[in-house]
């Protein structure tokens, strides 16, 4: 059955379907990043606080809605390693923001051309 005049064939139709999909990927994968990249910053500028600070200096930290008194020691590095894994999973969220770039615009091309060789028929 041949599509009538107008109509989308349904591999172009599944593509485009794909295109929102990927859009939609890609939008989640830049919430992730910028969630991360606040969370870097937050961790970042609170090491440098306790850097500034003498080891026998009184230091809390929040755990829930309550602060708890911690050694300076132990929280830089609950923070270094909060930082590790902050930077490394966001080294991810870029590795997968690129190939989903580069899905995108491979399939935009693809939908392109086929919209232009429809279009000249």
């Amino acid at each position: 059955m041949a599509a009538r005049e107008g109509e989308l064939p349904p591999s172009l139709q599944q593509q485009i379907i794909r295109l929102q999909q990927l859009q939609q990927t890609l939008n989640i994968i830049l919430v992730e990043r910028q969630r991360l990249e606040s969370e870097l910053l937050e961790v970042k500028n609170a090491l440098q606080e306790l850097e500034r600070v003498t080891d026998a200096a009184i230091v809390y930290k929040a755990v829930g809605s309550v602060l708890v008194q911690s050694s300076r020691e132990k929280l830089l590095q609950e923070l270094n390693e909060k930082k590790e894994l902050a930077e490394t999973r966001l080294k991810i969220l870029e590795k997968q923001e690129q190939r989903t770039r580069s899905q995108l615009d491979t399939l935009q091309k693809e939908i392109q051309s086929v919209l232009a060789e429809k279009k000249l028929s």
